[in-house]
């Protein structure tokens, strides 16, 4: 029932929405305007708000009623597609019909944007012909950028290159940047969409700065990341283990949310031209022309180099942190040159402990736990698999701790959200898709969040219940 508020961990609460794309954006500008609100991300039939607001003023939001009128007038946009994609002519024998015949079907629809989220920048597209509407097949490793495709009951354009398992009709030669209650509009055309750019640091030496000289692992700019464009698809991002970042800009003497660079690994790099003060989590130093400064992050899963002033990289969408899921960034190599900024300042941070106090891993229930699944959470040693990354943390061990349900209508998810997948448990990184269709069946509290992410790859962890 809309109006009704479910914890979703610390700082967030879930709730139903109207079914009405139009309703949902009136109520989307509701929320969003509410003192306290970070993000405000409306699926089709659940939504979120996160931060720190009254949740008597979100019940207040949710029961006035809507009047879809008051609403700002949609944008419109025309999408030229190249209708040759590789799963065309399976479609056309799906259905019973030539190529040309669902190029035309395709074409006919006005569309929607219904709700965004899976990519960043994916936007999901309600009107569909019925005869379109096939299910999801088998997922290809790699889905071209731009990609047009189709399954159940949406079509959508893959704003990167992507895994995925949708029907693949052609190629968008456009990219509009797509928001709830949307109209879009497909049109033959003929040509080859551009090639994605990658954001990578493009400084010109002009004074002292660093150089990698080595690197092995994952080497990522990292910043205060981009809160407040979940409703775009787009995490909130960030560093991994935020006390150790928040520590190496401290010993740098810059402000809290400096870029830096966030390792798994080990980097070296050089300093150029005069001295330049760098600080990793624990200690800073001087370096002068020629001096080299090698990090590794040994048994922990990342650590942070700080540069005094901050490390002067691209921005894109409001941050300098890398995005590699949306094609933002790019890991460091070799030979990459980084100029100090001008991000000095007070930190106003008191010392704080070593991110793994061997503390409790502490969890709260999430929408989809049962007393069975809590307890055998917090009875069991898990493993943080080889295979974990960013956008989530991969748990071995459990055995039995599964879905095979398949997905279900998306929700809103957050870091720290543990997902039940067919191949088990998954603990959403800083880089989470913004909605999911997996259970979920906790969440770990905030402060539990740095003492799990900082543990290695490898590593035994378990769980209490808050």
């Amino acid at each position: 029932m809309r109006g009704v508020l479910a914890p979703f961990g610390d700082r967030a609460v879930r709730f139903a929405v109207p079914a009405s794309i139009g309703a949902r954006r009136v109520l989307f500008e509701r929320l969003r305007a509410l003192p306290g609100a970070e993000d405000v991300v409306l699926c089709e039939e659940v939504g979120l708000v996160r931060g720190d607001v009254d949740p008597a003023a979100i019940a207040r939001a949710l029961g006035e009623p809507i009047d879809e009128g008051a609403a700002a007038p949609s944008a419109r946009h025309v999408v030229r597609v190249v209708y040759d994609g590789e799963d065309l002519a399976a479609v056309a024998a799906a259905i019973g019909v030539d190529a040309s015949d669902v190029v035309a079907r395709h074409r006919e629809p006005e569309y929607r944007v219904s709700m965004l989220g899976f990519l960043p920048g994916f936007a999901y597209l309600r009107g569909l012909p019925p005869e379109l509407r096939l299910s999801r097949r088998a997922p290809r490793p790699r889905v071209p950028a731009r990609s047009l495709a189709i399954a159940a009951d949406y079509t959508g354009i893959y704003p990167v290159a992507s895994a995925g398992g949708w029907h693949l009709l052609g190629r968008a030669l456009d990219a509009p940047r797509f928001a709830l209650g949307d109209a879009v509009s497909f049109v033959p055309a003929r040509g080859a969409p551009p090639e994605p750019t990658t954001l990578a640091s493009t400084a010109v030496p002009n004074g002292p700065h660093l150089v990698v000289t080595r690197v092995a692992g994952l080497a990522l700019f990292v910043d205060a990341g981009r809160p407040g464009r979940m409703h775009e698809g787009m995490p909130p991002g960030g560093p991994l283990v935020r006390g150790a970042f928040a520590r190496a800009n401290a010993l740098a003497g810059n402000t809290a949310a400096a870029c830096a660079i966030e390792l798994t690994g080990m980097l070296e790099v050089e300093a150029r031209g005069a001295t330049l003060d760098v600080a990793d989590d624990t200690h800073a130093t001087t370096l002068r022309h020629g001096d080299r400064f090698t990090l590794a992050s040994g048994d922990r899963r990342a650590r942070y180099l700080a540069l005094a002033g901050g490390i002067d990289a691209p921005i894109a969408d409001g941050s300098r942190c890398a995005l590699l899921a949306a094609g933002i960034g790019r890991p460091l190599r070799r030979g990459d040159v980084l100029m100090p900024g001008g991000d000095h300042g007070d930190h106003g941070m008191s010392a704080t402990p070593r991110d793994d106090d061997g503390g409790d891993l502490a969890l709260l229930p999430g929408p989809d736990a049962t007393p069975a699944l809590l307890d055998r959470l917090c009875t069991t040693e898990f493993t943080i698999s080889s295979t974990s990354d960013r956008s989530g943390t991969r748990l071995t061990g459990g055995e039995g701790l599964h879905t095979d349900a398949g997905t279900r209508p998306s929700t809103p998810m957050l870091e720290g959200a543990i997902e039940l997948t067919p191949s088990g448990l998954v603990v959403l990184g800083p880089d989470h898709p913004t909605t999911g269709g997996y259970p979920v069946v906790a969440l770990l509290r905030a402060h539990s969040r740095d003492r799990f992410f900082t543990r290695p790859l490898g590593a035994p962890v378990r769980f209490t219940l808050a």
